[in-house]
C-alpha cells in the first residue's frame, strides 16, 4: 500500500497547482494498481483515499482545474471518495511537495530567486515527466527568441534540475517523410527537455531522439504549438518518437575507406552506405 501510496502522491504532484480530479487518479495509478496485484475496485479506493487525505501536504478541493487550486478546501476528513468523485472534487499537492517533485530541494534556502520564467519552464518539463517536451515547442510557447530561452535552459541543467537529449524533429507532409531540411525546411535541430529524474541515462553522444509529426509544420518558422494546449505540454501520442544511434552508419564509412587501403573509393559506394542511414547526413557536420 505504501508504494501505492507514493505513485498516487507523484500523480498528485505532476498535475502541479491544478491538481487532479480524484475521478481520474484511479487511471492514472493503473500501472501500479496492476504492479501491486489490486483491482480498481471500491475497497481499494477507499484505502488509497483514507491515506491520502490525511496527510498534511495533500488538500482537497472543490471545484474545475481553471480555478488553479482557489476553490475552497474541504477540510472534513470524513468526506467519503464516494462523495469526492460525486461532486468533482480534485486532489492539490501543496507547493513545497510541488517544488519537490521539480527538483528543488534546496533552491526554497537559496539566496537567489528562481525567475518566474525559470520557474514556468520548469513546470511544464515536469508536467511531461517521462515524455519530455522539446526546447523548441517550449520556446515558442514563451514567444521567446531561441538565444534568450538557451538561456533559460542553460540555467535550469546547471543547477541540475533538468536534462537535455539531442533531438530531431521530422515532418510528414503529403504522405511522405521530408528529409531534406535544406529544400524544404521540414526538419528541426533541438533538444528534448527532462526532469533529471525522468531522463534517459541510456543514450549516449552518438544516439538522437528521432520525432516525426504528422504535418504540422510548413517550416522551421511556422510552429503550430496547438499540441501545447493538450495538458502535457507538447507530447503528443500521434507523433512516432524513436531514438536513433548513428554509430552503426559512422563505421559502416569508416570500413568502407578503410577498405579502400590507399585507393580512390567510388563515392556510389559510399552512398549505398549512406542511403541506409539517411538520418545520419543532417548530424554529418557534427562528426566529420
Amino acid at each position: 500500500m505504501d508504494a501505492l501510496v507514493s505513485a498516487a502522491l507523484e500523480e498528485v504532484s505532476a498535475r502541479l497547482s491544478a491538481g487532479i480530479p480524484v475521478t481520474d487518479l484511479w487511471a492514472a495509478l493503473r500501472g501500479a494498481l496492476e504492479a501491486a496485484g489490486l483491482p480498481i475496485g471500491p475497497a481499494v479506493k477507499r484505502a488509497v483515499w483514507a491515506r491520502l487525505i490525511v496527510l498534511p501536504v495533500i488538500s482537497v478541493v472543490l471545484g474545475e482545474a481553471e480555478a488553479e487550486a482557489e476553490g475552497p478546501v474541504v477540510d472534513d476528513p470524513k468526506v467519503g471518495v464516494e462523495d469526492a468523485e460525486r461532486l468533482g472534487m480534485r486532489l492539490v499537492a501543496s507547493a513545497a511537495l510541488r517544488d519537490n517533485f521539480l527538483g528543488m530541494y534546496d533552491l526554497r534556502h537559496s539566496k537567489s530567486e528562481m525567475s518566474a520564467v525559470q520557474k514556468k519552464a520548469l513546470q511544464r518539463v515536469g508536467a511531461s515527466r517521462t515524455s519530455g517536451v522539446t526546447q523548441n515547442d517550449l520556446c515558442k510557447s514563451f514567444g521567446m527568441e531561441g538565444n534568450n530561452f538557451h538561456y533559460i535552459v542553460q540555467s535550469l541543467q546547471s543547477q541540475k534540475l533538468i536534462v537535455r537529449r539531442s533531438t530531431i524533429i521530422k515532418f510528414k507532409g503529403n504522405g511522405a517523410e521530408k528529409e531534406d531540411a535544406s529544400q524544404n525546411k521540414r526538419v528541426t535541430n533541438t533538444n528534448s527537455l527532462y526532469l533529471t529524474r525522468y531522463a534517459k541515462d541510456c543514450m549516449n553522444s552518438h544516439q538522437r531522439i528521432e520525432i516525426i509529426k504528422p504535418g504540422l509544420l510548413v517550416s522551421n518558422e511556422e510552429t503550430n504549438i496547438d499540441d501545447l494546449q493538450d495538458g502535457t505540454f507538447g507530447v503528443n501520442s500521434d507523433n512516432d518518437v524513436s531514438i536513433h544511434d548513428y554509430l552503426p552508419a559512422m563505421k559502416a564509412i569508416c570500413d568502407k575507406l578503410e577498405e579502400a587501403s590507399g585507393r580512390v573509393n567510388c563515392s556510389v559506394h559510399l552512398f549505398g552506405v549512406l542511403f541506409h542511414f539517411s538520418s545520419f547526413l543532417t548530424f554529418s557536420n557534427y562528426f566529420l
